[in-house]
């Protein structure tokens, strides 16, 4: 009896040696058969037989294996005829035929380590995330290795290294390194130091990166948008200048506003003589580039429904009040920004109003998306936008179409203008943007900015590059919601999200807007809080990126969502905030005097609580700001490396020891 247990032990130990033998080296496996058949089954190494498989609910052919690590050749027995898994790319040729491969491989769990000598995975690829040509001889690089993985990498090349930084990430370190060559041809490898080990990546060869010939295209942005102070206008309800070209019925200036009055159809008679009387204001203020809404002709007050793109509004002026307006801001060194609105036109649009009058036999069917006929004023007859009638969507695809926005470009960049900022830029296709509209303006002027309107993470538009900047709705998302009393760690949070996610190029670039004609006023959104607006308009004034003033805030202007934010800007001062004016004034003078507030470094030295300190700087300059979004005084306790002046009271300070509630200062560095 003793003998006899002891051997079922030994026989239950070997079963269950065998079924860990199993499971352990066994992977489960499985193929599937999509197209129609009467019966499939699969032929190769898994067996000496054809294994039949099994037709699912679905239609679907599934067979499931358990098999070890290697590789193994197959191919299907489709109602007797044998075919490969087209689906499957890996194939192999063995005895005159042609197999598809499936390739079984354990993954093993890796778990990272500094100093351990190994390393998880290395990416450094064709995308500009690693690969990020400026111009030639100027590109940045960049490999990226699992968190806490190893302990640096280095840059080896032909190549001066102007700056290397690590960006961490949630799951990964990403190192770049800016470099310039006088070299045609770029020759680099990295080398990724872990513990005792250097590992050279490539191992044996080095990266090549021929300028002449650049695998990524290049992308560069014009010098003088870097950091520039813009201010943008919404013609007809900044300051009318010309009462002779006022519709023929306005409303009063200074009178009892409606949401009629404000909206699409009311109009109050601003135009171009206005702003060209407004120059020396907007100089006086130390605004360097101007970004005006539409100004094309159009039936309503907002222009965004063009009828002519060739010609200006009427009610603004006519070409020779356009050309005086560009002449007098040049004079003045104020650039010019015109609104682009290329997703659709308006229904008076001359090649939709051939349409509605000659139904099929119009030759302009083919610039929109026509969906039946008659075709009359209705989204049922045309793909519009948002489904409003009066905003039929563009063909953008089509050569006359293109044609014809070729020749807007030219007239009105002729004229001088600096720019375009894009309406609606998600409602078109990348493609249109990278191939067509970007290459055609640069062509045209390689210095002139192209900005989109994109409320969401921009990375898409920098990849080929389709734009220079976009309006930064990020930044105002970010910036606002720090305000109202949000946490420091947020805001730096989320606007690292963006900086360290977009190509370093444009960074200073990036339009960092507080509110525009399409949301509330800021200080509407803050509750009319003067402390709030304060902070927030004090960062966007020295944050890293070009701020963009909407008309009026500068003055304490509110207003609700559109059409109430749209407001005729007061010319009476007295009905300005004169202490937010001066504020303004003050800020502004101080980024146009500090170079570290126009294009220098950004780095965050504390966030605790409301509590948010961080530094402009570059190597002859440094400014610090000091910013606290909530009522509740914070400790810093924070010695400093020099001697700093208080901006606002003069006061020399060596030590931040407390940060006051709501409060917003700037050190300068003596």
């Amino acid at each position: 009896m003793i003998e006899r247990g002891f051997n079922m032990k030994k026989i239950f130990m070997f079963i269950f040696l065998i079924l860990i033998f199993t499971m352990s080296f066994s992977i489960k496996s499985v193929i599937y058969y999509t197209a129609s058949a009467s019966n499939v089954s699969i032929i190769g190494d898994f067996s000496d037989e054809p294994i039949q498989m099994e037709k699912t609910n679905t239609g679907l052919w599934k067979k499931t294996f358990e098999l070890e690590e290697g590789e193994y050749k197959y191919l299907f027995l489709v109602d007797g005829k044998e075919i490969l898994d087209y689906k499957n790319t890996n194939t192999v040729y063995s005895n005159g035929k042609l197999y598809s491969l499936l390739i079984i491989k354990e993954e093993k769990t890796y778990y990272p380590s500094i100093g351990d000598g190994k390393v998880g995975f290395i990416k450094h690829e064709k995308e500009r995330k690693y690969i990020n040509p400026v111009k030639p001889g100027d590109i940045y690089l960049s490999i990226e290795v699992q968190k806490k993985d190893i302990e640096d990498v280095y840059f080896v090349g032909n190549a001066k290294i102007v700056k290397k930084e690590k960006l961490t990430f949630d799951k990964t370190e990403l190192y770049r390194f800016h470099v310039k060559t006088p070299a045609n041809v770029l020759r680099y490898k990295f080398i990724i130091k872990d513990g005792e080990n250097s590992i050279e990546y490539p191992n044996l060869d080095y990266f090549e990166f021929d300028f002449n010939k650049p695998i990524i295209k290049y992308f560069d942005v014009p010098d003088w948008t870097k950091g520039r102070i813009y201010y943008q206008i919404f013609p007809e309800r900044f300051r009318n200048g010309d009462k002779t070209n006022d519709p023929a019925y306005t409303y009063e200036w200074y009178g009892n506003y409606t949401s009629s009055s404000l909206g699409s159809n009311g109009f109050y008679g601003g135009d171009l003589k206005g702003i060209i009387e407004s120059i020396e204001y907007l100089k006086n203020l130390g605004i360097e580039a101007i970004y005006l809404n539409p100004i094309f002709e159009s039936v309503s007050s907002h222009k965004y429904d063009t009828k002519d793109y060739l010609r200006i509004d009427s009610h603004f002026g006519d070409d020779k009040t356009f050309i005086q307006m560009v002449k007098d801001l040049k004079k003045n060194n104020i650039k010019i920004i015109l609104d682009g609105v290329f997703n659709h036109t308006g229904d008076e649009f001359f090649a939709m109003q051939d349409i509605f009058r000659n139904q099929k036999r119009s030759k302009y069917l083919d610039w929109y998306f026509i969906k039946k006929f008659p075709v009359t004023k209705s989204a049922d007859s045309y793909e519009s936008w948002w489904g409003y009638a009066d905003l039929p969507k563009l063909n953008l695809e089509n050569p006359e179409v293109k044609a014809y926005i070729t020749t807007v470009l030219g007239k009105w960049m002729e004229y001088g203008i600096d720019g375009w900022r894009l309406d609606a830029v998600d409602q078109v296709k990348n493609s249109f943007w990278e191939n067509f509209f970007y290459p055609i303006v640069k062509g045209i002027n390689e210095n002139a900015v192209i900005s989109g309107e994109y409320w969401k993470d921009s990375t898409q538009y920098f990849e080929k590059p389709a734009f220079d900047t976009v309006m930064n709705y990020l930044f105002r998302d970010a910036a606002l919601g720090y305000a109202k009393g949000g946490s420091a760690y947020n805001f730096v949070k989320n606007t690292n999200a963006y900086l360290e996610k977009y190509p370093p190029q444009i960074i200073h670039t990036l339009w960092n807007l507080l509110d525009s004609h399409d949301t509330p006023r800021a200080i509407t959104e803050l509750n009319d809080d003067i402390d709030k607006f304060k902070i927030a308009v004090g960062i966007q004034m020295t944050f890293i990126g070009a701020p963009v003033i909407y008309y009026g805030d500068e003055i304490g202007l509110t207003g609700e969502r559109d059409p109430w934010c749209r407001k005729p800007f007061p010319w009476d001062e007295e009905f300005w905030n004169m202490d937010i004016y001066n504020y303004y004034k003050s800020l502004i003078k101080l980024r146009k005097e500090h170079e570290a507030l126009r294009y220098g470094e950004y780095e965050v030295i504390k966030t605790k609580l409301g509590a948010l300190i961080y530094r402009r700087y570059t190597e002859n300059d440094e400014v610090i700001i000091i910013s606290n979004s909530r009522k509740i005084p914070v400790k810093a306790n924070i010695e400093l490396n020099g001697d700093y002046i208080d901006y606002f009271t003069g006061e020399k300070i060596k030590t931040i020891e407390k940060i006051s509630g709501l409060t917003f200062r700037i050190l300068i560095r003596q």
